[in-house]
């Protein structure tokens, strides 16, 4: 091969190389939570979002998606939809629900609101800017969906074990989204490899296990605050029920 159907290709490699080097993904515009619960009772819900960056403002984009990832602006909307953000300063998204629209009134609708930071223009050469986006999940909460103060929702789930295909039956008759993101068996607390999941309201799912032979089963849930709660459950001839602590 000659040298001159070398040389484009080295041209084109020493560029990409020289657009990749300085790339940085690190987050500077934070949220306070990792999840968001709209009880119908409250006019609006608030979440504070945090430019970390000591020296750069960043321009924040919000919107929300519902549970198809469709951005939506009804029944609830998020304001301001763009504002800026100074260095090391903090500012509030308020999320309202739009009056005269109905949502589930026996239990939890889930939407996602979403916090995309867009960087100012850098003048540096070779450079590549990315906008980083984080996507909450937002519940709304109608007065119908009632629950204890500090109940462990987890706890409402039926769980059976089907020895045969090696699988574990999660049914959830409650109103209330629940999120488990993993399983520890028996009394030795064996971490099992799941993938995260959440359960609708009113509804089932099957989660593969690699083995059955367990009589105790601790589910690792989300809770309220974004925080984990690991649920624990006795298990005899294959159905599982919750302990309350």
């Amino acid at each position: 091969m000659s040298v001159f159907k070398i040389q484009p290709l080295l041209n084109r490699l020493s560029l990409l190389i020289g657009l990749c080097v300085p790339l940085h993904a690190s987050a500077a515009v934070v949220p306070d939570r990792t999840r968001v619960i709209f009880e119908e009772s409250a006019p609006s819900v608030s979440v504070t979002v945090s430019n970390k960056n000591p020296q750069l403002p960043f321009v924040v984009q919000s919107w929300i998606e519902d549970q198809n990832s469709k951005k939506v602006s009804s029944p609830l909307m998020v304001l301001p939809p763009l504002q800026r953000i100074e260095p090391n300063e903090s500012s509030v998204l308020r999320i309202v629900k739009l009056p005269d629209v109905a949502l589930p009134a026996d239990r939890e609708s889930v939407f996602y609101l979403n916090v995309r930071e867009i960087p100012p223009k850098t003048e540096a050469v070779n450079s590549m800017q990315i906008a980083l986006q984080s996507k909450i999940k937002l519940f709304y909460r109608p007065a119908a969906a009632k629950r204890e103060r500090g109940e462990d929702l987890a706890l409402r789930m039926n769980l059976r074990v089907d020895p045969v295909s090696k699988q574990l039956l999660m049914d959830n008759p409650s109103p209330f989204h629940i999120t488990v993101v993993g399983l520890l068996a028996g009394a030795q607390k064996i971490q099992m490899p799941i993938d995260a999941i959440m359960i609708a309201p009113f509804s089932s799912a099957r989660i593969a296990l690699p083995n059955t032979s367990f009589s105790e089963l601790r589910v690792s849930n989300m809770n309220d605050f974004g925080g984990q709660t690991d649920s624990l459950f006795n298990c005899v001839a294959n159905v599982c029920k919750g302990v309350e602590p």
